[in-house]
């Protein structure tokens, strides 16, 4: 098997927010192939030091400033991600020179056009998913290009942080995206569908874009029945539907693919498939979900049910999605990009400890606070119990012209949660010393989607607690 043909050989691309998630990967695969790719991003403006810009540059992506300097008329576009805003001088300099402006996702469509593409869609879950099915698919030999809005933590072959891979076969997995509508521009050869929420937009516009996405679908569509809103997404007649669900859930159609006998472990999860044990070393039961669609998806691609459901015994997770960044004196330190009111909900049921919850939340702008106050309000009073501790940070402000008439002290003040230990912290030394406070038998989860320094805040916490558990141990009398 050989590599397909690149269309963007020898092309000029500016990529403006370049250290986003989404945007990273898709400047070092645009440079993979071929293509003269600068980017700009206003972290590294500031100064910030990310481990992004170091992968970025070492992939042959030139970081300039974000100042609309590097755009020009000889580019072929300038790709923008969603957090990128028309006052930003890039943006700006483009529609002043005439040059091209293109959505990541429809970028990344242009690019799954030319091969054959497993495209996975949802509003929760699709990072891991698509992972796990890139891991099952390398694992049983396609050899597949991988995209995704995570970083894999352990797929051989991916390209440094784990976020993409380039295959030898034809095979591309790849998340999409349905914060700019951009999935239903994707024309793959399997359409994965996890679930279906009010998310970025409202469900009736995405679960349009969704039934866009199967229209053009070629082959099949591996589609939860286990969950309700997706009922509503148009099916076209003839598509080869493989339904899945879990047992136990409430299903709008019968499903062929069913998890049953589930386990869940404070690590681990293990269900049956058709006969067949599935284990994954992840925790919850939004686990079992995301394992049961990618091992379908890999029976969808031609691949024995035996050895996609063993593939997922050795699945490694992907970074900021449940990632245990350490373990200090009985307390576990976790960092996950949870930022909407189901995907926290998730985290919260996986996360349960014996002891107490210290969640560290980081709302992750004006325009979606306000979006989901009142079910970021509900989530937290459900899913924290009396004894837990909930350190809600300032909301995270990227600039521009968002409304700043919300705050996070107005969700604090609304939650009427008795025993939970609910502030907002000033700083974030200030939550740290709060966090430090964690006994044996608790875990802390750092939580947060748009700033970069969120992880390096999980590992400072972990390394404080090591430093001071190991100052603890008292010195072995002298002999």
């Amino acid at each position: 098997m050989t590599t397909p043909p690149s269309p963007f050989a020898n092309r000029r691309y500016h990529f403006s927010g370049v250290g986003g998630s989404g945007m990273s990967p898709l400047a070092l695969l645009a440079a993979s192939l071929g293509a003269d790719v600068t980017g700009s991003d206003r972290n590294h403006d500031r100064g910030v030091e990310l481990p992004i810009f170091i992968h970025l540059a070492r992939g042959g992506v030139r970081l300039v400033p974000q100042d609309g300097s590097a755009v020009h008329a000889g580019l072929d576009a300038v790709v923008y991600s969603t957090a990128v805003e028309r006052s930003n001088p890039d943006f700006r300099t483009a529609e002043d020179v005439g040059v091209t402006l293109v959505r990541r996702g429809s970028f990344l469509a242009s690019i799954a056009a030319a091969r054959r593409a497993v495209a996975v869609a949802g509003t929760s879950g699709k990072s891991t998913v698509t992972a796990m099915i890139a891991h099952v698919f390398e694992r049983c030999g396609l050899d597949p290009s991988f995209m995704g809005g995570g970083a894999a933590v352990d797929l051989p072959g991916a390209i440094p942080p784990g976020s993409l891979r380039l295959g030898a076969s034809d095979w591309f997995v790849v998340e999409t995206d349905e914060s700019d509508g951009s999935v239903a521009e994707f024309a793959p050869a399997i359409a994965v569908l996890t679930n279906l929420s009010r998310d970025h937009k409202e469900v009736e516009e995405t679960a349009r874009n969704f039934g866009r996405l199967l229209a053009q679908t070629k082959n099949a569509v591996v589609l939860h029945v286990g969950d309700p809103p997706l009922q509503t997404v148009e099916i076209p007649a003839g598509l080869r539907v493989l339904r899945v669900a879990v047992e136990g859930h409430a299903t709008w159609a019968e499903p062929e693919w069913v998890a049953r006998r589930i386990a869940l472990t404070p690590t681990s999860v293990s269900f049956d498939l058709e006969g067949v044990r599935v284990t994954v070393p992840f925790p919850g039961r939004l686990t079992v979900e995301n394992a049961l669609h990618a091992v379908v998806t890999g029976v969808a691609a031609g691949i024995p049910l035996e050895r996609a459901a063993a593939a997922m015994a050795d699945f490694a997770g992907v970074r900021r999605r449940l990632e245990r960044i350490g373990e200090a004196n009985g307390v576990d330190v976790f960092d996950d990009f949870a930022h909407n009111p189901v995907k926290i909900a998730a985290a919260l049921e996986a996360l349960r400890p014996k002891g107490a919850l210290w969640v560290y939340y980081q709302p992750h702008g004006y325009g979606p606070t306000k979006f989901f106050a009142d079910a970021l309000v509900e989530t937290f009073r459900t899913g924290l119990r009396p004894g837990d501790h909930l350190l809600l940070a300032p909301i995270y402000d990227a600039g521009g012209t968002a409304d700043r008439s919300i705050h996070s002290e107005d969700l604090i003040a609304r939650l009427d949660a008795p025993g939970l230990d609910a502030t907002v912290p000033a700083t974030r030394d200030v939550a740290a010393a709060s966090l430090l406070a964690a006994k044996p038998g608790d875990r802390i989860v750092v939580m947060g989607a748009r700033d970069d320094t969120l992880p390096l805040f999980a590992r400072r916490i972990a390394a404080e607690l090591a430093a001071r558990a190991s100052s603890q141990v008292s010195p072995s009398p002298s002999r």
